[in-house]
């Protein structure tokens, strides 16, 4: 796996906290919904990587974790809905 680079305007806004509004291209994403607490999302995160490799595709950009609810809103971390989403392309 080749190691991800982020975008220079990505690093220019890192270092200056700036806010901006932008328009994404669609994605092929390959992703699973984890339940459960933030701390064991590395398991849903490796078991996605292993089903990307395993299907023939590879990674095509940084993965987006989506919070479909957050600490606040939940009585439990076992209720903690998060979407991984990984951009791919079929390896060839």
């Amino acid at each position: 796996m080749r190691p991800l680079v982020p975008p220079e305007k990505i690093l220019e806004m890192a270092r200056s906290g700036d806010i901006e509004v932008k328009t994404t291209e669609p994605l092929q994403v390959a992703y699973l919904v984890h339940r459960g607490s933030y701390q064991s999302m590395q398991e849903s995160f490796l078991r996605l990587m292993r089903w990307i490799s395993e299907n023939g595709y590879e990674m095509d950009g940084p993965p987006v974790n989506v919070y479909h609810n957050d600490p606040m809103m939940v009585r439990s971390e076992e209720e903690l809905i998060t979407e991984v989403q990984i951009p791919v392309r079929k390896k060839g």
